[in-house]
């Protein structure tokens, strides 16, 4: 299926009741069902980026089907919603995400009433999905097979620490009318690879290292987002998962492209961006919060990541 196939999808599913269009990116849910609105973006490869902020004043299901193939990340981040797709009931939580595939389908959406809903959903075109499968994977992993002849497959997983972060990145771009087109395709191709190493278990296994050893790696990778204002050392920490520290450095590395610590420096600085592209600390402020107490290390490092002052963030 091609990429412009996907768009009229998504196109004629916000157009439908209860949501008009307001502006390019932009649908509006009608008054009479309660207030909110949807961002939306395609990125040149074909991705649909889409954040909804819904909240529905009563009960209102919403009926949608096609007999086009679709994958899609979704992410809950408040609010759960119910789904009846083809017959198979589908229900995701706040704090959970889910790869779904799907073709020939019917689906009831049952949204919350009276309750914030929030989501974020990533549309893959499907011939961008099989080429990230044939690359990433030695045996290559195709829409098709992984379907079979089932209508709908949903895949669910948890939130970290990490993707929360990229999914707010975009969430600011949509909202802001000076978007990079181009850091937000780079950033959903970013969470689609890292899903499909994560989902289909693609990451390669180093030289001398087990399938418990990765996923030791990933927990202390999940341990550095979640303490990263006060993180433990690597002798600490090499315990707390249940490695040597020799085996966490090479191993980290190895899977994960940078040392233990150049990781928790990326998560700090992306937190403070967060933190000031949303004008809720100054940059003393967005310093200490992220994990640093030298503030003129943190601009160095702010500056050489992003190439610009965390003080003209805030102009």
């Amino acid at each position: 299926m091609g990429s412009d196939a996907l768009a009229v999808v998504y196109q004629h599913y916000l157009t439908q009741e209860p949501f008009r269009q307001h502006d390019e990116n932009t649908y509006l849910l009608s008054a009479k069902a309660g207030s909110g609105n949807i961002k939306r973006v395609t990125t040149y490869s074909g991705i649909e980026i889409v954040y909804s902020q819904i909240n529905y004043s009563e009960p209102c299901p919403t009926f949608f089907a096609s007999n086009i193939p679709i994958i899609e990340l979704q992410f809950a981040l408040s609010g759960a919603r119910y789904v009846d797709i083809s017959g198979q009931e589908y229900t995701l939580s706040t704090g959970q995400g889910a790869l779904l595939m799907m073709r020939d389908f019917e689906a009831w959406f049952h949204p919350p009433a009276q309750e914030n809903y929030t989501s974020f959903a990533l549309g893959i075109p499907i011939s961008l999905f099989n080429y990230a499968g044939a690359q990433l994977a030695t045996k290559c992993i195709r829409f098709k097979d992984i379907l079979g002849h089932r209508v709908f497959k949903p895949i669910v997983f948890q939130l970290d620490h990490r993707i929360r972060t990229m999914i707010d990145s975009l969430i600011v771009e949509l909202n802001n009318p000076y978007r990079s087109s181009l850091m937000m395709e780079a950033t959903a191709l970013e969470i689609l690879n890292r899903f499909m190493i994560q989902l289909f278990d693609l990451a390669p296994i180093p030289a001398g290292f087990s399938r418990e050893d990765i996923r030791k790696l990933h927990t202390a990778r999940e341990i550095m987002e979640v303490c990263m204002v006060e993180p433990p050392s690597l002798l600490a920490l090499s315990k707390q998962v249940g490695l040597n520290d020799f085996k966490l450095k090479k191993g980290f590395k190895a899977l994960f492209g940078t040392t233990v610590f150049e990781y928790l420096r990326q998560i700090r600085l992306d937190n403070a961006m967060k933190l000031l592209r949303h004008q809720e600390n100054n940059v003393t402020e967005a310093a200490i919060a992220v994990g640093y107490s030298n503030i003129s290390a943190f601009s160095q490092q702010f500056y050489r990541k992003f190439g610009v002052k965390p003080s003209e963030m805030k102009k």
